[in-house]
């Protein structure tokens, strides 16, 4: 130690600093970072937990949504994580890069696998905050970062944030600061209001009022039985990054992936 100059030293601790800074290797490009955060708490039972899960599974065996990944695959594909929120919140399915095929097929399968973490109160602040460290601190840069929230009720573990009928659209200062910290760092969240509890569009009110970002949107399912057919519009949506206007419908989608498809020929054929 005798032996090292001042610059020397300032050297070796500037390397520390380095290696303990997070993300020093090259990230993986890809179009979309796409953060799926699924309501699991106490209201939901048993059954809308399986509808809930295997409507996000069908979603990426949907083949118009396959092939609006694989359009993507000369970019990186995509990046998507799964994370579960009651009271808590925690992954319950890594990011995984789509990029074919056989990988959607794979996310697909675990998907429909995935265990339930938890079941309490209804904790949607954590679930997006979970999601923003989330895309933060994966191994992927992507040019569109996407939270993709879906659950049955608002924000019940925090005394400040009351739901008051018929509209059920108070504010709620701790999920808005989510959101608002959300697009400080370029994150869309968009969001997927399941009713039945809180009237015919309760939730989705509640979501456009304090979840959805400015260049979001919220999608409604009337219940979990038409849950799956609301998720794949929306998963289709949020890979195309199309803005159609509700009720978004997938036949519309079809269109402009088939165009998408006819210029992708046209280009290879060139």
């Amino acid at each position: 130690m005798r032996g090292l100059t001042k610059l020397a030293l300032m050297g070796v601790a500037a390397a520390g600093i380095v290696a303990l800074t997070p993300h020093t290797a090259a990230a993986q490009n890809v179009a979309l970072e796409l953060s799926l955060v699924l309501d699991v708490s106490g209201s939901i039972d048993t059954n809308e937990y399986n509808l809930q899960r295997t409507g996000y599974q069908n979603a990426f065996l949907n083949a118009t949504v396959q092939n609006a990944i694989l359009s993507f695959a000369p970019s990186g594909g995509i990046a998507v994580n799964v994370i579960q929120f009651s009271d808590n919140a925690a992954q319950s399915i890594a990011w995984t890069q789509l990029n074919s095929v056989a990988s959607i097929n794979a996310f697909a399968a675990s998907l429909g696998t995935m265990g339930r973490l938890s079941s309490g109160g209804t904790d949607v602040e954590d679930g997006m905050s979970s999601g923003i460290q989330s895309i933060q601190n994966n191994t992927f840069n992507g040019a569109r970062k996407v939270i993709d929230v879906s659950g049955d009720g608002t924000q019940n573990t925090d005394p400040s944030c009351t739901v008051t009928a018929p509209t059920f659209a108070d504010p709620c200062a701790s999920v808005r600061a989510q959101r608002d910290l959300a697009v400080s760092l370029g994150i869309k969240i968009n969001a997927l209001g399941i009713e039945g509890d809180f009237g015919v569009s309760g939730v989705s009110n509640w979501y456009n009022a304090n979840v959805k970002t400015s260049d979001g949107f919220v999608v409604t399912a009337t219940n979990f039985n038409t849950f799956e057919q609301a998720v794949i519009s929306k998963i289709g949506r949020e890979i195309t990054d199309t803005s159609v206007p509700e009720p978004a419908t997938m036949a519309i989608l079809g269109v402009g992936l088939l165009g998408l498809g006819i210029a992708r020929r046209r280009r290879n054929a060139a």
